[in-house]
């Protein structure tokens, strides 16, 4: 493994390691948090601290934590400018079980922090490149209570379009992230709030 340094993100310079995976190699970051605003209409308004992962630069990046029942793992990539995450979900062991992807709406507020408005549609993607669209009835009851902008729903229901579409060509899931590997849980993995 060789440790670099490169600069980022202001002028502030970022410890990454490099690690070969057959051609095309990972950086993996360290020591470098995150803060990421979630806002979901049905359920949450919290802000998240979190260490990034992996780091392709302020519109792609990677943060790993349990699902709240301990017993899945999400390694999370934020797309910022496309408008969804892809989480590639374990079991704690490091078993790959699916893809997650949420529709988000994002944007970044600061050095290191973003506000995402979760616009609710969810795809569940198995390994068999089967997908389910999820979490429906959640945007329909956000539309009947006024929760959504026409500005959002037109949004939501685009982006969601696209990413079936790129589903459909088994083109949604980039390489990178189906090459991904789970890291090592840390004991106890609690999220900042």
């Amino acid at each position: 493994m060789l440790e670099g340094e490169v600069g980022s993100c202001s002028d502030e310079l970022i410890r990454l390691f490099f690690i070969p995976r057959d051609r095309n190699p990972l950086w993996v970051v360290i020591d470098m948090n995150v803060s990421i605003k979630k806002i979901k209409f049905t359920t949450i308004n919290k802000t998240y601290t979190e260490l990034v992962r992996d780091w392709r630069g302020r519109n792609c990046f990677s943060t790993q934590y349990p699902n709240p029942d301990g017993k899945r793992i999400f390694l999370t990539y934020y797309f910022v400018k496309r408008g969804f995450t892809i989480s590639k979900v374990f079991r704690r062991t490091g078993e790959f079980l699916y893809y997650y992807c949420d529709v988000m709406e994002m944007r970044q507020t600061g050095r290191l922090k973003y506000v995402m408005v979760d616009l609710l549609f969810d795809l569940i993607i198995y390994p068999n490149g089967r997908y389910h669209l999820i979490d429906v009835d959640e945007f329909a009851d956000s539309l009947e209570k006024g929760l959504l902008k026409k500005r959002q729903q037109v949004y939501a229901l685009r982006t969601l379009d696209r990413m079936i579409r790129l589903q459909t060509e088994r083109r949604l899931i980039p390489r990178f992230i189906k090459r991904a590997t789970m890291f090592p849980l840390a004991e106890p993995s609690p999220r900042k709030r």
